[in-house]
């Protein structure tokens, strides 16, 4: 997304069984660099959960209750109950009001207390000890303050026996206040010694798997694959958090496939406390095997629901997996016709598991929409925008999109049609536009007619077009061209982000490829070409495990942002932003050319130019060209450019901010032949980037070393 975008006003005007409705919208990033402002007065939720277990609201696997570890250290082997969540306190230990570690505020306190510990064991204890409660308190007595300090130690042992240490010694010492002392009264103070002993590791492991899994051939490699991921193989340190995380992935893993109603039926850890070993039962109830039923569409009212089956893609009596629940939804999320959809599995006891039904539950978009917006571009000036928006012609039950936009430096009209899907996810579209823009003294005005096919199947989209364009180049109101071109294009794309909002790793490659012909009286044949690629290489991981995932790979597994962006996805990116120390790497490169005769006229708007904030920042928009014998820049028949730009946050007592600072270097070139592109334009740059609640900002300050200018710069969330 290019440009710097101030929002002056918005105003979007829903028009719904024929009443107005007044929207104001919060931040929200488009595509031509605009924002949205945005609250509606009547709130639609956007239900754009990632999935259920049995569907594709997911909702982590956790057991329903958190029972208290076993407080007794006999040597009779002792069953662990159901442990806590794995990432639960632990039992009877609400965090104090005062949780710094320490006594910050010692002089309010009735008693002092320290813990003499190994450091992990002492943050442990610090942080949940109840007996920091009563500091607070004020004249207990020392009768009372024992008592407490009996309850005290029977704590710390179940605190103890969640992170695995069963044979604790603990020693509490009440230190009683010199009576005889002249100066200020002093206070008790509690001493705990604590040598945590030795913790147990998991010595045996006894997994049943009753049910279809069990008898079902197809399901053995997903069942020795769950064993092979167990998180608390023999040899492993027990601890609570990870006994109760293990089982919860275990399940996970079952019933995201095919086993859609699998359930823990039992699990029993014994804990040998003489041999500082834990015994580990556990049964499962895999259930039945689940197939696709028909699907039962909820809330279609103003879209025909045949979009809903088309967008399913599911066959039935094909084994159920969740993932194809989860990109069936993000398909009717993006179609543009839903605001909301959750779809699911009816593993209710009335559906037949070898049929189950797939519910799609649906909440549509408005008929109608008005966009207005007013706002500032670096690249091209002040200007305002106009957009509307019909999801269903009438008689033709086609979208149709109309843009008017109006910059100071250009000036753009487009209007489009796009078909519903069909059965096999393709879109027919045709659009017109105009687009007027000034560089300077340059000017060029294009007119294009396109007509193609177009799919977006998550993370690949694929669109072929049919193109005629024609285009005029003007310089200081004198005429230099005017040519015509039709022409057969076709562009791959794949976004391979981990989040399509913030993204810390992860690929982005457009292709492109077309050929046609000039059209006037010296005809010439010409080919077009280019690539796009942005790799994200996080610092955070090793580099094998960072080049995995910035390295376009034949194979690679749908990324999270394709999957969803909401649920368990957001969490696992929200939970990354927190964990980021190091920060990225990003590489950008790009590369195109035309080639033809070399007396052929071909509208300048298929040939290129370069510079600007999302091309070679230090230069212009768009003033990276082939200079002509006037002295005039014109683009050029071939083009590259590439970027390398290092993000690290800015940490604040202890934690990431939502800042990040910024150094990189662009460069670029334009040409008529290969040759001509060693001549590069080269800019460095420094900058910050704010993760917004709309999305990244990034405000930047780069030198163009061959123009030996400053220019500020400034990108508005991200785009690929």
């Amino acid at each position: 997304m290019e440009g710097l975008g101030i929002i002056a006003a918005h105003m979007v005007c829903p028009y719904l069984d024929r009443s107005v409705r007044l929207w104001w919208y919060g931040f929200t990033p488009i595509s031509s660099g605009w924002w949205r402002i945005g609250a509606r007065a009547d709130v639609v939720a956007m239900v754009l959960m990632a999935g259920l277990v049995q569907g594709t609201w997911a909702q982590p696997v956790a057991p329903a209750s958190a029972p208290q570890p076993p407080a007794s250290t006999a040597s009779a082997a002792v069953p662990l109950q159901e442990p806590l969540p794995p990432d639960a306190a632990p039992p009877d230990a609400a965090e104090p009001e005062d949780d710094k570690a320490g006594n910050a505020n010692s002089l309010q306190d009735s008693f002092t207390i320290r813990i003499e510990a190994p450091a992990e064991v002492r943050s442990l204890v610090d942080r949940f000890l109840e007996l920091k409660r009563y500091q607070r308190v004020p004249d207990l007595d020392d009768v009372e303050l024992r008592r407490l300090l009996e309850l005290s130690e029977q704590q710390i042992r179940r605190l103890l026996a969640t992170e695995g240490y069963f044979t604790p010694q603990i020693e509490q010492q009440l230190v009683l206040p010199d009576a005889a002392a002249t100066f200020a009264p002093q206070r008790p103070e509690v001493v705990i010694t604590i040598d945590p002993g030795t913790q147990a590791r998991v010595d045996a492991f006894d997994l049943h798997i009753d049910g279809a899994a069990a008898t079902y051939e197809p399901a053995w490699q997903q069942v020795a694959q769950a064993r092979a991921n167990w998180g608390l193989p023999v040899g492993e340190v027990f601890t609570q958090k990870a006994w109760g995380l293990s089982k919860a992935q275990f399940l996970q893993h079952l019933q995201t496939e095919r086993f859609a109603t699998a359930k823990l039926a039992d699990s029993k850890a014994e804990i040998d406390p003489d041999q500082h070993a834990a015994h580990l039962h556990l049964r499962y109830d895999s259930g039945p095997v689940y197939r696709y039923g028909a699907v039962q569409v909820q809330g279609a009212q103003r879209y025909d629901e045949t979009i809903v089956h088309r967008l399913a893609q599911l066959q039935p009596g094909a084994e159920y997996r969740q993932s194809e629940l989860i990109q069936m939804q993000q398909r009717l999320l993006n179609s543009g016709y839903y605001a909301g959809a959750s779809v699911v599995i009816d593993t209710s006891a009335a559906a037949n598991p070898e049929a189950a039904p797939v519910l799609a539950s649906v909440q549509e978009l408005p008929l109608q929409k008005v966009v207005f917006g007013v706002g500032f571009n670096t690249d091209r000036g002040a200007g305002a925008s106009l957009e509307h928006t019909h999801n269903r012609v009438p008689g033709l039950k086609w979208r149709a999109l109309t843009r008017a936009k109006l910059y100071r430096d250009q000036q753009q009209f487009s209007t489009s049609l796009i078909a519903p899907p069909s059965a096999s996810l393709w879109q027919s579209l045709f659009s017109l536009s105009y687009n007027r823009e000034t560089i300077g003294d340059y000017r060029q005005t294009t007119a294009q007619a396109r007509a193609g096919r177009t799919k977006n199947s998550g993370e690949i989209e694929r669109t072929w077009y049919l193109q005629y364009d024609r285009s005029r180049e003007d310089y200081a109101h004198e005429k230099l061209g005017d040519a015509q071109a039709l022409s057969l294009n076709y562009i791959w794309s794949r976004r391979h982000f981990n989040s399509l909002v913030f993204p810390t790793s992860g690929y982005g490659l457009t292709l492109e490829g077309g050929g046609g012909m000039t059209l006037g009286k010296n005809r010439a044949p010409f080919v077009r070409v280019g690539a796009r690629y942005l790799g994200i290489l996080s610092l955070d991981r090793s580099l094998a495990q960072g080049l995995k995932q910035a390295v376009p790979r034949t194979g690679d597994p749908a990324s999270p942002a394709s999957a969803s962006q909401t649920g368990a996805a957001a969490a696992n990116v929200a939970q990354s932003l927190l964990q980021r120390r190091n920060g990225e790497l990003l590489l950008r490169l790009e590369g195109a050319a035309l080639r033809t005769r070399a007396n052929a006229v071909v509208p300048p708007n298929l040939l290129f130019l370069a510079g600007g904030n999302a091309s070679v920042r230090g230069y212009g928009y768009q003033q990276i060209g082939v200079e002509d014998a006037d002295g005039i820049t014109r683009p050029g028949h071939y083009m590259v450019t590439g970027s390398l730009e290092y993000r690290r946050p800015v940490w604040r007592n202890g934690r990431p901010t939502d800042w990040d600072s910024v150094v990189f270097v662009d460069a670029g070139s334009v040409a008529h032949t290969p040759a001509g592109l060693r001549h590069l334009k080269v800019g460095v740059g420094a900058g910050a980037l704010w993760r917004s609640p709309a999305g990244p900002i990034q405000l930047a300050v780069a030198y163009g070393l061959q123009d030996r200018k400053v220019r500020l710069h400034m990108n508005l969330g991200f785009s690929f």
